[in-house]
């Protein structure tokens, strides 16, 4: 596929296949609204004199979708790629190392290559002023995540499916069949796909065989040609990481509201041969529970942050799903018996235990291997001791096996294993090659490829098979913590060196750094690919009836909309470090069991007593004794209160309570931190927030104790800035991104006036007294003023001030210091929805401190996506049954594609057969050529030997005749074209970079069009462009048993007439001439019946 751009009338871009064309237009200029996409497929034929020419000199591989970023639209392509696995024939797996997005609305950075820094590159002249003025592309962070080697995808196969789930048919490309969980570009490409599933069953297929619909994965896939005995086989393993809880180390873990846990990996090991085909598949993912840990720390700490009961059932729900979907789950659980460890090993057993929906001993097998204890002694062979505790299972769930001769299947595997440790990377990839190892043994001996004593440990398929988890292991783990696997050295050579043991060392330290430094930004590139930041959307397609139904949604809401209200209790209490029991009814009830809120959200400061080594040594076990104390107390009713989240910084601590029959509605709950105390070191003072959705409202509570002084207005003013934009929950959403938030804590603002004047004014308690202390109110004056919570509101002191009493007494401070009393424990809120009921102190003698308490009413929306998305079907099928002219003509029939049904449905393009090689050749009666190169993967062991051929490169070539010389073509350099060409150009270029513009042109592939009817093959420079790290110069593809020059040696060449009879093949006919000779092209394409399993060599082990 190439891409072109038009400016004639518009500015349009089109990707161009064999015989089709994607347009793509913005439509909408109004700065106030985001633009919309349109989109329409033709017949390649119909961009003649329309004035398209290449926007790239790259060849096209695959379309990724379209993404909007600061009104600019993007179209995403996949420019570069490495064939690096084929697990059956007819099925290549490609790594993706190149991927660019070219500017729908914007030709600042048409015909520039951008640099991995994302600047435009320009000429090699001394442009240094130009450099600067030229703006970076908006996408070139998500270019770079794309690009760096763990993203895979298929031309000729359903890459997210495992292979006894999609068969040995001739597969279609649906997206229908996909796995959306593993499918990474699916943000992406979601308004691209309800396009097509409104298109036609004609047009549907088309989209899908021409290669518009690209399907993009993350994890790993290799393949190796070795021997089991004499018998040629190809070994392969197909990783796919699931985007649904997608992250980097400490920025996932658990599990989310969802059921989704963090680095969910399905593992597929496969093996083909003349005789048989064998795959075996596993999982790994973090354990179900809610959980973190806290990176700014050398040993983390892990803190499980919801009850038990709060998290049972999204714990159950995450089993059935994989029940479902894999049969019964044997369960090998690695956490070692350390302290940092065992409590969530305990949490996960116990979850297993209390589980109604879960039978344990049939749908789910547990098992617990201490990784750590069992191979103390023995080193890490002592791994091995898993196979008595996992073998009966095994046995028991089996092994896919489809017989090759006969085509048919002889078993289907019928349970999985789910292994995890901490990461679910180091020690879990090296059980998981155990098990995959002891299961593979077990298939060759059960189909009498080996015999049952056989000593296999040192054969070239056993180090193969070695090699590919170890690759393995250090691809996932790159995603997940930027470095390499850990005992890496022991999965490839059976053990463990001295240097892999200070390998190990360096990749640990590597990790802390990464972890601190680095996950962030990586964080915030992975939720921009996935859509998960703020009032971020998908590109909107422009068609006939989307404003119709927009619009009839809106005034039919309320079938798919409720309203309902829920109470709110918010509390802060500064408890002065104090663990003393108390009732706390008084705060929590405030009239007794005539009001039980819903959500109880409570903020506590000082949990600790702030000394130095205290703050340095902080006792989280302080934490547990409120969580129980509060627990304790909300449940001396019949109501059922559940903890769902708990957050601690040093001395800081908020609690969420919600009732148990009001859980299920609350979703996406989330913590975070922000340190303000000593230039933001230390935890002392500073913010916990927490986070959460009750149906389809958002809220944010957040907890903060201020700088004290009576004077220090501005640090307590720099504080609330720094928490306002330091508190940062996932897909960065912010505490203002929310509907409804309430701020509390102990604020620390006082009332500016002198000591013995307010205690007078509280001693006496004259008329309006109150009204004149708050008069002199440092909050008040600061919200009035908009310095601090610009538009968040208060409602009406009415209670004495809270601070600072003698302990355990109603007097206040009679110390030497005698601090002013002020109101430093407040509550204020943000949000429409929200109505203030109560606003008071309580009468708790336990601190220095009165607690405080705000009871509020909040109007929350709940949205049923699923009667939203039929209802939105149902006007769809309705407005076109009532416009069959008008909506036709949105259909395939406004594409006008020229072709019957009977032309496309049941059958493959023949422009895909054309592209169809296969490395996997078993039919021994066409002999096949010898010439060997070998593909190396990230390893340095060679992987399957195949023809001599080039990579496929980024770089668009040409193919050349057989008989062509062996030189490479010169070609004269085309003149630029003309700027006035290019539609909205950016306001503020100037002259001089429009000069270095076409300056850079010179140099780049431009079109000759030899008339205006016709655009001629686009030849580029064939010279050799070294691949990135990791990639390998030759790539899998089948021998050559037509005799001619291998059609990967260049690219395919860029037609727009499908007329055959023009076709026409470049020939050299002299050094800088380029010509092109009649005919037809006369490449011939080996098929799959004509290969031979004989085209594959042995390799000598090194």
């Amino acid at each position: 596929m190439n891409i072109l751009l038009s400016t004639k009338p518009e500015r349009r871009l089109a990707i161009v296949s064999n015989s089709y064309a994607l347009i793509l237009k913005s439509v909408g200029d109004k700065p106030s609204e985001k633009p919309f996409c349109a989109i329409e497929l033709v017949p390649k034929e119909e961009l003649k004199s329309q004035g398209f020419q290449p926007l790239t000199s790259n060849e096209v591989f695959g379309f990724i979708g379209l993404i909007e970023i600061d009104g600019l639209l993007f179209v995403g392509a996949i420019t570069g790629k490495s064939r690096v696995a084929q697990p059956i024939p007819g099925e290549t797996v490609n790594k993706i190392f190149a991927v660019d997005f070219f500017c729908l609305n914007d030709a600042t950075w048409d015909f520039f290559e951008i640099d991995s820094s994302g600047y435009p590159v320009l000429p090699d002249t001394d442009q240094a002023d130009f450099q600067e003025a030229l703006p970076k592309q908006p996408c070139f962070e998500l270019r770079r995540l794309l690009s760096n080697g763990s993203f895979y995808f298929s031309s000729d196969f359903d890459l997210t499916s495992s292979l006894q789930n999609r068969g040995f048919k001739d597969h279609s490309l649906s997206v229908d069949n996909f796995e959306d969980e593993y499918m990474w570009n699916s943000f992406l490409m979601q308004e691209i796909i309800t396009y097509r599933d409104r298109l036609d069953p004609t047009a549907k297929q088309i989209l899908d065989d021409e290669g518009f619909l690209t399907t993009v994965i993350r994890g790993f896939a290799e393949t190796f040609i070795t021997y089991v005995k004499k018998l040629k086989v190809a070994v392969t393993v197909i990783s796919k990481q699931s985007w649904k809880r997608a992250g980097t180390r400490f920025n996932a873990r658990g599990v989310d509201d969802e059921s989704n846990v963090a680095n969910f990996v399905e593992t597929e090991f496969i093996m083909y041969s003349s005789q048989y085909c064998y795959a075996f598949t596993q999982i790994r993912g973090s354990i179900p529970v809610f959980w973190e840990q806290d990176t700014s720390l050398i040993n983390p700490k892990v803190q499980i942050t919801r009850s038990v009961e709060a998290t049972q059932p999204v714990f159950d729900k995450h089993f059935i799903n994989s029940i479902e979907k894999y049969g019964p789950v044997h369960v090998v659980n690695l956490l070692s018996t350390k302290a940092s460890e065992i409590e969530l090993s305990q949490r996960y057993k116990e979850h297993l235990q209390r589980s109604k929906n879960l039978k344990l001993g049939k749908d789910v097998i547990y098992t617990e291997f201490d990784f750590h204890k069992e191979t103390a002694q023995e080193g890490f062979s002592g791994v091995k001791k898993v196979i008595p505790l996992i073998a009966q299972s095994l046995l028991r769930s089996g092994f896919f096996v489809y017989n090759v001769k006969e085509k048919k299947v002889l078993s289907t595997q019928l349970g999985v294993f789910r292994t995890n440790c901490l990461d679910c990377l180091d020690r879990t990839n090296l059980v998981q090659q155990t098990i995959s190892f002891f299961a593979f043994r077990t298939f060759l001996e059960d189909y009498k490829l080996i015999s049952g004593n056989t000593y296999i440990d040192e054969d070239d398929f056993v180090n193969k098979h070695n090699t590919l988890w170890a690759d393995h292991g250090d691809q996932i783990s790159q995603i997940y913590t930027g470095t390499n696997a850990l005992k890496s050295s022991f999965s490839r050579k059976g053990k463990m060196s001295f240097a892999g043991a200070l390998s190990d060392a360096t990749k640990s330290v590597s990790r802390m750094y990464i972890n601190n430094f680095m996950d962030k930004g990586k964080q915030q590139n992975i939720d921009t690919l996935l859509g998960r930041l703020p009032h971020q959307h998908a590109v909107k397609l422009y068609d006939p009836i989307s404003d119709y139904v927009i619009s009839e949604l809106e005034a039919q809401s309320d079938k798919f909309t409720s309203y309902s209200t829920i109470n709110i209790l918010a509390g802060t209490f500064n408890v002065n470090g104090t663990n003393q029991r108390a009732d706390l009814s008084k705060w929590l009830f405030p009239i007794g069991d005539k009001f039980k809120p819903d959500v109880v959200v409570l903020g506590l400061q000082e949990v600790i007593e702030l000394t130095a080594g205290s703050i340095l040594n902080a006792d989280y076990s302080k934490g547990s004794f409120w969580e129980n104390l509060v627990s304790d107390c909300l449940n001396q009713f019949n109501e059922k209160y559940l903890l769902l989240r708990v957050e601690q910084m040093t001395s800081l601590l908020i609690l969420f309570f919600v009732k148990a029959d009001k859980a299920k509605y609350v979703k996406q709950v989330e913590g975070a931190t922000k340190k303000t105390g000593f230039g933001g070191m230390a935890g002392n003072k500073g913010a916990v927030a927490i986070r959460f959705e009750y149906g389809s409202t958002s809220f944010c509570f957040v907890n903060s104790h201020l700088s004290a002084g009576a004077t220090n207005l501005d640090e307590r003013r720099s504080d609330y800035e720094n928490i306002e934009k330091g508190i940062c929950f996932s897909r960065s959403k912010m505490i203002a991104h929310h509907d409804s938030i309430v701020w509390l804590g102990d604020m620390n603002y006082r009332i500016a006036l002198p000591n013995e004047e307010v205690r007078a004014a509280l001693a006496n308690k004259s008329e309006g007294y109150m009204d004149k202390l708050l008069c002199f109110d440092q909050l008040s004056q600061e919200i009035s003023s908009g310095s601090v919570f610009k538009g968040f509101r208060e409602p009406t002191l009415k209670f004495p001030p809270t601070y600072k009493y003698d302990n355990g007494t109603n007097n206040y401070d009679s110390s030497d210091k005698a601090r002013t009393p002020s109101w430093t424990d407040r509550i204020v809120y943000k949000g429409d929805n929200l109505h203030p009921l109560a606003y008071s102190d309580a009468p708790l003698l336990i601190s220095d401190h009165k607690p405080v308490y705000g009871a509020y009413r909040a109007r929350v929306m709940s949205t049923d996506e699923k009667v939203k998305l039929e209802l939105s079907k149902s006007l769809y099928a309705g407005y076109k049954k009532l416009h069959p002219d008008e909506t036709g003509s949105w259909s395939s029939q406004l594409l006008n594609l020229g072709l019957e049904d009977k032309d496309i449905i049941g059958q493959r393009l023949a422009s895909n057969e054309t592209r169809d090689f296969s490395l996997l050749d078993f039919d021994s009666s066409t002999p096949t050529s010898q010439s060997q190169s070998a593909i190396t993967s990230n390893s340095t062991t060679p992987s399957i030997k195949s023809p001599t051929l080039a990579p496929t490169m980024r770089m668009g070539n040409t193919p050349m005749q057989e008989d062509a010389p062996k030189i490479k073509p010169v070609l004269r350099p085309p003149p630029p074209p003309a700027m006035k060409s290019l539609s909205s150009p950016p306001s503020n270029a100037s002259s001089s970079i429009s000069i270095a513009r076409e300056a850079s042109l010179l140099n780049k592939v431009t079109p000759t069009f030899a008339n205006d009817q016709q655009v001629k093959s686009i030849v580029t420079n064939p010279g050799k462009k070294v691949p990135p790290p990791g990639f390998t110069d030759f790539v899998l593809t089948p021998s050559n048993t037509s005799g001619t020059a291998s059609p990967f040696n260049s690219s395919s060449t860029t037609e727009l007439n499908s007329n055959n009879e023009n076709k026409t093949p470049v020939n050299i006919k002299e050094k800088g001439t380029i010509t092109s000779p009649p005919g037809d092209d006369q490449r011939k394409v080996p098929s799959i019946q004509k290969k031979t399993l004989d085209t594959w060599q042995p390799l000598t082990p090194k």
